[in-house]
């Protein structure tokens, strides 16, 4: 590190890496690098990057990094993770951890073996409104939480490859799932004991075989109730998170939360026909919880904080969304800990979809 400030190379130029780049400068962090294929280039000239790599690799070994941030494709975090913990680099990884329990494996113990940090970088618990949910509902105001449910939803991702299953490892429960199975547990301050899912193709069965809507219960102990809602089959979005108790409730969404409301007047650019109002969040990376992940990777990297989220709760993360597929398969509850051999999460659905669901081509 350069004095206090911790030298990050990002892998990806879409999006996310984006959203990360911005959190991580407004978290004191100093980006150096950043590696995609195609746009490293354009990405780094727009946005102050020093030096800009097609490969991950030439970034790691080319530039003084401390930390690598991945925002790549999810089939290439297994790879990124590698090769940043091999060179000493510590790791902060978007979510899904890994395609498999078996790449997920192998990360931590690559991060372990090299004495490095392995972040697995879950926004939700980072966003301030969220964090008071959960603080409140472990202090036992609403009287302690037997129903936990969170929803997060669009009408479908920003980039091809998401339908892409082989690059994805699954559908809307790969890719929004994670914020809210995670989201749950972390209000119900446990990891369930058993899945029951139910998942389905409604608006984008032409594009892919993977599921764009899942609805998964979480049980856990004590007949604590979770239910984590995934879905790319809301074409108005949802960011929901509900917290019940025998004392009362507590809601958040983040979609309508400490927000700018602009309405846009009818034949304006987003207004349409009759015009429409818009929230937009006032201050985004805090809002939604990046800079303070931003930050928290900061400080574990530097050693003063232990992680939130870690690798472990990702591969927890990622186990339950494999027994969530395998009990859509089964159309039954799946005891947790659930054992995977397969190369990616949604291979435990795909034979009974693919019969239910029709040929996908």
């Amino acid at each position: 590190m350069t004095g206090s400030r911790l030298r990050v190379g990002i892998a990806g130029t879409k999006y996310m890496a984006s959203v990360h780049l911005r959190a991580l400068r407004q978290a004191g962090a100093e980006v150096v690098a950043v590696a995609s294929p195609n746009t490293a280039g354009e990405f780094a000239a727009r946005h102050g990057i020093a030096a800009h790599y097609k490969d991950y690799r030439a970034m790691i070994e080319g530039t003084p990094l401390d930390a690598v941030v991945i925002a790549t494709p999810n089939d290439l975090h297994y790879d990124v993770c590698l090769a940043a913990a091999d060179a000493g680099k510590h790791v902060m990884c978007d979510k899904p951890l890994a395609l498999s329990l078996d790449e997920a494996d192998a990360m931590i113990a690559a991060c372990e073996r090299a004495g490095v940090v392995l972040m697995y970088a879950e926004n939700m618990l980072f966003a301030p409104m969220v964090e008071r949910a959960c603080e409140l509902a472990r202090r036992d105001e609403a009287g302690g939480p037997y129903l936990v449910k969170h929803t997060q939803g669009h009408g479908g991702p920003y980039s091809g490859w998401f339908w892409d299953i082989d690059r994805a490892g699954g559908g809307a429960l790969m890719d929004m799932g994670p914020h809210s199975i995670h989201t749950v547990c972390h209000a119900m301050g446990a990891w369930p004991e058993a899945v029951t899912a139910t998942l389905g193709r409604y608006l984008h069965g032409e594009k892919t075989p993977g599921e764009d809507h899942a609805n998964v219960q979480l049980h856990f102990g004590g007949g604590r109730l979770g239910v984590a809602e995934a879905s790319w089959a809301m074409p108005g979005g949802a960011a929901l998170l509900d917290v019940y108790g025998p004392g009362g409730q507590v809601t958040v969404d983040l979609l309508r939360g400490p927000a700018l409301q602009v309405f846009r007047a009818p034949g304006t650019p987003g207004g349409g026909e009759r015009g429409r109002w818009e929230h937009s969040p006032a201050e985004f990376a805090r809002q939604w919880g990046y800079e303070g992940q931003a930050q928290h990777f900061i400080e574990a990297a530097a050693g003063r904080a232990q992680l939130l989220s870690s690798g472990a709760d990702g591969r927890r993360v990622l186990e339950i969304i494999c027994a969530a597929y395998e009990s859509a398969r089964l159309g039954q509850r799946v005891p947790l800990p659930f054992a995977s051999e397969r190369e990616k999460a949604i291979d435990h659905w795909l034979d009974a979809a693919d019969d239910e669901w029709g040929e996908w081509d």
